[in-house]
């Protein structure tokens, strides 16, 4: 209200030179090959996000946590790969070296939880895993896959998410239809 008399600008276009994000929803049983495409983009020289809900575990919460997923892919799945971690938890100095080591190639699979949701742009990155999705908005999770396809090559999305309610299956399948950030807004409020 303070503003009232400002014009509002709308712009419904990706930036120029934008490709589309590939949006997929994995079920558990996919995982493995799900792993295997990241790990197609790594070789081909691209870098990838794993985006989880919480920073460590603890309490009744049953989702992933960036510092033991990160631990589990850099000796797992991932060992052939520069595993990096970012977090809200950590000090400013911490975050801003694992973003570097990630804006300048060092770091191939970025773990992280949302602190990586704007103003995050690093071209070579092409993949983007987000972990029991269903926990993030809609607007939270289109955000999150802008992070992918900001250079030369596409971006693909994979959610994993195992919703307990038929609305949380409607939502993620809402974020795999729909790229229009306007629509997933009016959804998420919804």
């Amino acid at each position: 209200t303070a503003y009232g008399d400002l014009t509002v600008s709308t712009i419904r276009t990706r930036p120029p030179g934008r490709s589309p994000v590939e949006t997929l929803w994995i079920r558990g049983s996919d995982r493995e090959a799900a792993y295997e495409t990241v790990r197609a983009e790594l070789r081909a020289g691209r870098q990838a996000y794993v985006i989880c809900p919480l920073v460590e575990e603890g309490g009744a919460a049953e989702a992933r946590a960036a510092t033991s997923e990160a631990e589990r892919l850099r000796l797992g799945p991932f060992a052939a790969f520069s595993v990096g971690l970012v977090h809200g938890a950590q000090n400013g100095d911490e975050k801003r070296a694992a973003m570097l080591d990630f804006a300048e190639g060092r770091t191939d699979l970025l773990v992280a939880t949302t602190v990586v949701e704007v103003g995050i742009d690093v071209a070579n990155a092409t993949t983007i895993v987000i972990e029991d999705a269903e926990r993030f908005g809609l607007a939270q999770l289109h955000q999150l896959r802008g992070r992918v396809g900001r250079g030369e090559h596409p971006g693909r999305c994979m959610v994993f998410g195992e919703p307990q309610t038929e609305d949380g299956a409607r939502r993620l399948e809402a974020l795999v239809q729909n790229s229009d950030g306007f629509r997933l807004a009016e959804l998420d409020l919804e």
